[in-house]
């Protein structure tokens, strides 16, 4: 744990959450609606040659309409993605669950991931930081002027690509890399943590203390770190319902 963590302990509410839930159901099975008739369209309007696909209420891969898609769909080489590059393909389907979730705060997007200054290939960029993350199983060094750590991500925010690194096992010093949600820090700063509380603003080195928070909290719980995650998304939107119905509320499951 970072040293200005030391005695910064999981609240007994997240511990008596997270040891209710198994991890397949509750977090591999985490399924929200996404409209794939918005988002396919706007991927071609976009020039990309990407179709992403959900599953019907009996289970079948379809790719228009509005269907599911879950969690552990968000994976390479997923039947839910037809893509010449395959990383791309799941960056977007990442994107659609993302802004698709009602419990997290994201945006319905198509992300601009083109460099308008590239020379040939206006994709080359971001290609190369997904295949590196891919590949390697880390983030790529950034340029020497990258004051944030992160490479340079044309249009990819920290959550977007956070929930990306989930996706192909990207590790942090040892620790897999977490979804980060403004709504699940913004729980942490509530509790008393003290750190920048704009998810935008992260740094790497920053991104990297919130690893190590979730990772020693949920050897603390006997968890693992994505329920602490979804305790703390959950518990945002809890507080939420307290304060506009006036009655104390626990968080509910995805």
């Amino acid at each position: 744990m970072h040293l200005l963590d030391d005695g910064f302990a999981p609240p007994e509410a997240c511990v008596q959450w997270c040891r209710a839930r198994a991890y397949p159901l509750h977090v591999l099975d985490d399924s929200p609606r996404l409209d794939l008739d918005w988002w396919n369209h706007h991927l071609r309007e976009q020039g990309h040659e990407i179709v992403l696909h959900g599953r019907d209420l009996d289970g079948r891969v379809v790719d228009r309409g509005i269907a599911v898609v879950q969690r552990n769909d968000l994976q390479l080489d997923s039947e839910l993605v037809v893509a010449e590059h395959d990383a791309l393909g799941l960056l977007f389907l990442c994107a659609a669950w993302r802004s698709a979730h009602a419990s997290r705060r994201a945006t319905r997007r198509v992300p601009d991931v083109f460099n308008p200054y590239a020379e040939q290939d206006p994709l080359a960029k971001i290609k190369t930081v997904l295949d590196r993350c891919v590949k390697d199983k880390r983030i790529p060094e950034p340029s020497r002027d990258a004051w944030s750590g992160w490479p340079d991500m044309p249009g990819v925010g920290v959550p977007l690509m956070a929930l990306f690194m989930w996706a192909v096992g990207v590790r942090r010093g040892g620790i897999r890399a977490q979804a980060i949600d403004q709504h699940g820090v913004s729980t942490l700063i509530h509790e008393g943590w003290l750190e920048e509380p704009s998810v935008s603003g992260f740094t790497l080195r920053r991104y990297d203390r919130y690893l190590e928070l979730l990772g020693d909290w949920a050897t603390q719980v006997g968890t693992e770190p994505e329920l602490i995650e979804m305790w703390l998304v959950q518990r945002w939107n809890a507080r939420v319902h307290e304060a506009r119905s006036g009655a104390r509320a626990e968080p509910t499951l995805f």
